[in-house]
């Protein structure tokens, strides 16, 4: 039988060799796990790269972006100026189209101022009993827009545009010329 110190120094050469054993198991475990570790820092490296990369993509294309926006936005305050000045043209426009539609013809005047003359003309109105008064002739030169003014006063009558007060001379006003005859009773 062996003495205890020698059984003590096989145990320790036994365990001493078991523990060289695990500990070179537990290292390869850990060189594994390092290998495994770095393989994956490496995939993390390339999605931060990729996700750098689509960062400053997008970057990009938020600028190209705001660029565009405010670019039409400049496209549309214009439209809007330019729709602005299209209401005011055809306000404008069915103003002077409502003028022209209340504008007579040379037919309709000449119509109303023949009514007017056999008016007056049947009329018995006069300042004395001796005479009768009539339109005997009527020269009329108009050189102006003639329209309905009737709304306003709620007979038949006219409106007369005038040209303006720099352009009037002469040959640019009109003229109604009146002859009258005293016609005994």
């Amino acid at each position: 039988m062996a003495t205890l110190s020698e059984q003590l120094s096989r145990l320790y050469v036994k365990s001493s060799s078991l523990t060289k054993k695990r500990i070179q198991e537990e290292l390869k475990t850990l060189e594994e796990k390092i290998v495994e570790y770095e393989g994956k820092i490496h995939e993390l490296d390339v999605v931060k790269k990729t996700l750098e990369e689509k960062s400053v993509e997008l970057a990009s294309v938020k600028v190209r972006l705001e660029s565009e926006q405010i670019e039409a936005q400049k496209q549309t305050d214009a439209f809007n100026e330019e729709y602005k000045k299209y209401l005011s043209s055809k306000e404008e426009l069915e103003k002077l189209q409502a003028q022209i539609r209340a504008s007579y013809s040379t037919e309709d005047i000449s119509s109303f101022l023949n009514k007017m003359i056999n008016d007056f003309n049947t009329s018995s109105a006069s300042d004395t009993d001796v005479a009768k008064y009539i339109i005997n002739n009527m020269d009329v030169d108009l050189k102006v827009r003639i329209y309905d003014d009737s709304k306003n006063n709620g007979g038949k009558s006219f409106k007369f545009t005038a040209p303006s007060i720099s352009e009037t001379t002469e040959d640019s006003l009109s003229s109604i010329k009146i002859t009258i005859q005293a016609v005994p009773k």
